[in-house]
């Protein structure tokens, strides 16, 4: 039996010796915040894959490593990822840092977006998001979390974005649950604007059994609708039946 003092050692790896593929595969799973804040710095190869535009074709700001003070930050770490994708990048993910000005400058140069996602983010206007849209017509899904869109941009939508297969528009359920002035504004947009809709969340949205019957009416490709928190629909009197007499909400995955 070998003493513990004769054990072989394990053999210590090299990083700087892994093949370009396995290492770019590897960064692929870093979010944009750390390949900028660290695996760049590390050493000459890691920074070359890290200026690859093929590493960037997703970009994922999902992780919010902000204070207060680390914001503009942010924003100018998010500008120079979207630059470092050389108009290439399909997927975008900003979580708590999303302005105006860093909507726009994501729409001038995101020719190939097909999906993007904004979360708690509160500083971005009505007009901006209008705007935004207009420039994405390749655009296949939209994930809007816990920050208001209004009906405006959602017609924009459906007049820029044909290619619009998925929309999420969910809110935290804890917040305010009382009844708006218009609760059936944004259902109804989308019911009118946006009719090749397969897969749709409204979790947390206050609209009524009126919003839900234009969704169902002009959203008739549907496979999923999602109404977890919407506390002003009732199901059980939900009218709207489709071709063969059967409530349409029931071929849905509600």
């Amino acid at each position: 039996m070998t003493s513990p003092s004769k054990q072989q050692e394990p053999e210590e790896r090299n990083w700087v010796d892994v093949p370009y593929d396995v290492m770019a595969n590897i960064l692929h799973k870093v979010d944009a915040f750390d390949i900028l804040e660290n695996a760049q710095k590390v050493c000459t190869s890691w920074r070359k894959i890290c200026k690859d535009p093929m590493m960037w074709r997703v970009i994922d700001f999902s992780v919010n490593h902000a204070r207060v003070d680390q914001l503009p930050p942010l924003r100018e770490m998010c500008e120079h990822a979207v630059d470092r994708s050389q108009g290439q990048f399909v997927d975008i993910t900003i979580v708590g840092f999303t302005d105006n000005e860093l909507l726009q400058y994501v729409a001038d140069r995101s020719s190939q977006l097909r999906r993007l996602e904004i979360s708690y983010c509160f500083e971005v206007t009505y007009i901006s998001w209008s705007d935004a849209l207009k420039k994405l017509p390749v655009l296949e899904e939209l994930s809007i979390y816990v920050t208001h869109i209004s009906k405006e941009a959602i017609e924009s939508a459906g007049h820029y974005c044909p290619m619009l297969k998925t929309l999420k528009l969910n809110n935290n359920p804890l917040r305010s649950r009382e009844l708006s002035r218009f609760p059936n504004e944004r259902a109804i947009a989308i019911g009118k604007n946006l009719p090749e809709l397969r897969h749709l969340e409204l979790i947390g949205d206050k609209m009524t059994n009126v919003g839900l019957e234009v969704i169902l009416n002009g959203c008739r490709h549907l496979e999923s609708l999602d109404l977890r928190a919407c506390s002003y629909i009732d199901l059980s009197v939900c009218s709207y039946i489709d071709g063969e007499g059967e409530p349409i909400w029931r071929r849905l995955n509600v």
